[in-house]
């Protein structure tokens, strides 16, 4: 044995020792990082390695990179992450939460100096045409450089001139307390899982209607906890439905829960939306990875059951959860005012204090360090500027800043959008700061300048670039062709600190945006966005039309999406405008079509922007007059004056009816019989009224008031 291997050996034993990991930087040529690493983890004679690399050995245990997920739940002893494949992030944050405690994680990279100049192949993810790679910026390699070179907690091997053998720096590594780590007679190994397992189990036994939420970090063993719980509470003859975004997540919990196959089982995995379409009993309903299941459905699958434990990872590769603290507990507090929320902070894997886990949140901001002291009665004098990453700790303490704001805003976050943000050739960051602090942010993409080829295949639907959002939506939905040729801000994500939103800051930053776009010569400022009524009421507010609607909810938030826009040069203008026009003509027939599942407080919203576009001739309006009369005195059923209601409603305009006079039923039976044709059945159920006797009196009510005439007695 060489006196590097052996001082590798003397490490590792360290660790093992210790329980903790470590990141082993193996800094040099691609060949020679390769052959070093393999003839390393040959001398510490590693079992189990687990590879991400396009140059793995033949018959390795590879993470594949478009499904680093697939090794979810398997322990590694050893794992090899090659930067000469490609950095990323999502990947090493999946690798390294495969790494048991005692093994190390072994990066290869070009020499630090030089690695920001690598080619990196996963730069082309990135790219944007028509401008490619060569836009493609390397923030994200020379901030990993910066960060490792300063981490104490890392080997370094390193390629030396005149010899293949390496040199090795090796980090003193403080003596830190051990966890024993011994599976109880439950099958829990640390306090957390027992406690959580009791809760899960008081849930069952306590008051209806108090959820319990478990929220954890990767490799904290959350899914085995609500495994071995469902495993006591099946054998106990308690019916249990699981559900989670896919049947893959709920793996470790489903072989926890039924640790012997042959036995007969009480406990059923369901699909959301399969779920919601059976709605099949059980004592208690378990959700794994909550916040991965789209907001609306889990909103849902809650209502109908009394019992219920959602668990959702909170810093993982496969997103952050912070979206669904920040967000969804709202809509606990407001329903389930008696809710429970457990935090499970112990790994199962490791030790607290793991080297490798320290590094890896301040490598991908796993866990970025926000603003604090925040005042929410109101604000000082505020700067905006453009936000523009360098190496040094001002600029890596703003970082931290805007992007746990964007974490927080946002339903899913996951570590490569680090990478997009700082590397995005035509992605740009600004900001409303002051000496101290982040404030509010927003990622802006520009957009469009797309012609020859290009833009023939975007309109014939050959092809469809990645990243030009905007122009290819303007195009292709609206049929605005020349949109492709245009400059666009798309603007990605918006977000202010939660103790301020609501004092008008996210409007003061969308004006500083308007400004500064036009003055950069941009024909036309927007977004794109998964939303509600009162996300687009704020669009509404800063002036943007919507000028469309997705036909299907959006898989993360449940939600659909909302194409908004304000055109800042003549052509821009001229566009929105005949896109707008075209909009409005169309929605009365796609509400009743395309757009018949959209929410009654989102189509309120579009309908209070909206420009009469049904004719009423003057024999039509008499004649709708008294076949309306004759509904609302109770002489004729709704459908014989359906299509009078409809035009009557559309040729008001829709945004002249006293809407404000209605309450929340009435609007909602409205926009669902008469706007969106429902089914009385549908409408009845929604609105769980008593029955077709109670909807239709409803309805004569609720147009009686907003056509203020007077309903007979």
């Amino acid at each position: 044995m060489l006196a590097w291997q052996g001082q590798l050996q003397q490490l590792t034993n360290k660790l093992v020792h210790s329980d903790r990991r470590l990141l082993v930087l193996v800094e040099g040529d691609a060949d020679w990082a390769l052959e070093t690493v393999q003839v390393a983890l040959a001398g510490l004679g590693a079992e189990s390695v687990l590879w991400y690399s396009t140059r793995s050995p033949a018959g390795a245990w590879t993470l594949p990179a478009d499904r680093y997920n697939h090794e979810l739940g398997r322990e590694a002893q050893q794992g090899v992450f090659d930067a000469y494949s490609g950095f990323n992030p999502d990947a090493l944050a999946a690798l390294c939460g495969n790494i048991r405690g005692g093994g190390c994680v072994w990066v290869l990279c070009p020499p630090l100096d030089e690695w920001p100049r690598f080619a990196d192949p996963f730069a082309r993810k990135i790219a944007v045409e028509p401008w490619g790679v060569a836009r493609v910026r390397n923030r994200f390699t020379t901030r990993a450089a910066w960060i490792l070179r300063q981490y104490p907690y890392r080997a370094h091997l390193y390629q030396r001139s005149g010899t293949c053998a390496p040199g090795l720096s090796v980090p003193q590594l403080p003596d830190l307390p051990v966890q024993q780590r011994r599976v109880d007679d439950a099958g829990c190994v640390t306090d957390c899982q027992r406690t959580a397992m009791e809760l899960i189990l008081k849930v069952i036994q306590g008051h209806r209607k108090r959820p319990l939420v478990i929220e954890a970090d990767r490799g904290r063993g959350k899914s085995v906890a609500l495994g071995l719980a469902v495993a006591r509470l099946a054998e106990a003859g308690k019916r249990i439905v699981i559900t989670a975004p896919r049947v893959e997540n709920a793996e470790t919990l489903l072989r926890f829960a039924r640790p012997h196959p042959d036995r007969p089982f009480n406990a059923e995995f369901y699909a959301p939306d399969r779920l919601l379409q059976v709605l099949p009993k059980a004592d208690l309903l378990m959700v794994d990875e909550a916040a991965a299941i789209a907001p609306h459905l889990l909103k849902r699958i809650l209502s109908h059951y009394s019992r219920a434990v959602m668990a959702t990872t909170v810093n993982g590769y496969e997103g952050t959860g912070r979206g669904f603290s920040v967000r969804f507990h709202q809509h606990l507090n407001q329903q389930f005012p008696g809710w429970v929320r457990h935090e499970m902070r112990q790994p199962v894997r490791w030790q607290e204090q793991d080297w490798l886990e320290g590094l890896l949140q301040k490598l991908l901001l796993l866990k970025p360090q926000g603003a604090d002291n925040i005042d929410p009665g109101g604000h000082p004098s505020l700067q905006f500027g453009e936000f523009t990453y360098q190496c040094d700790d001002h600029a890596e303490a703003q970082l931290n800043q805007l992007f746990e704001l964007l974490m927080s805003a946002h339903y899913r976050t996951r570590p490569s959008d680090l990478r997009s943000m700082l590397d995005g050739g035509n992605v740009r960051l600004f900001t409303l700061r002051d000496a101290h602090q982040v404030y509010a942010v927003a990622m802006v993409a520009c957009e469009g300048e797309l012609g020859g080829n290009l833009a023939e295949h975007i309109t014939e639907g050959k092809r469809r670039p990645h990243g030009q959002v905007l122009p290819q939506s303007l195009a292709v939905h609206l049929g605005q062709a020349q949109a492709l040729g245009m400059c666009h801000w798309r603007i990605v994500r918006i977000a202010v600190q939660p103790q301020l939103q609501g004092t008008g800051l996210g409007s003061e930053l969308l004006a500083h945006l308007l400004r500064q776009a036009r003055a950069e010569g941009a024909d036309g400022i927007g977004s794109l966005f998964s939303g509600s009524a009162a996300v687009l009421q704020f669009w509404h507010k800063n002036e943007y039309a919507c000028i469309r609607v997705g036909y299907q909810r959006e898989a993360t938030t449940g939600a659909h999406s909302l194409l908004v826009y304000q055109g800042l040069s003549d052509g821009g203008q001229a566009m929105v405008q005949a896109a707008l026009t075209g909009f409005h003509e169309d929605l009365p027939i796609q509400l009743m079509l395309t757009h018949q599942q959209l929410p009654a407080s989102l189509v309120l919203q579009l309908c209070a922007r909206h420009h009469s576009t049904v004719p009423a001739t003057l024999p039509n309006h008499e004649r709708d007059q008294q076949a309306l009369q004759r509904f609302l005195a109770g002489y004729t059923p709704y459908e014989n004056a359906a299509a009078a209601v409809w035009r009557s409603l559309w040729s008001l305009p829709i945004s002249g009816l006293a809407w404000d006079q209605l309450p929340e039923s009435e609007r909602k039976l409205v926009i669902m019989k008469v706007l969106q044709n429902h089914p009385w059945p549908h409408c009845i159920s929604t609105l769980q009224l008593t029955g077709i006797k109670q909807a239709r009196k409803l309805l004569r009510q609720a147009l009686a008031r907003g056509f203020h005439w007077t309903l007979s007695n």
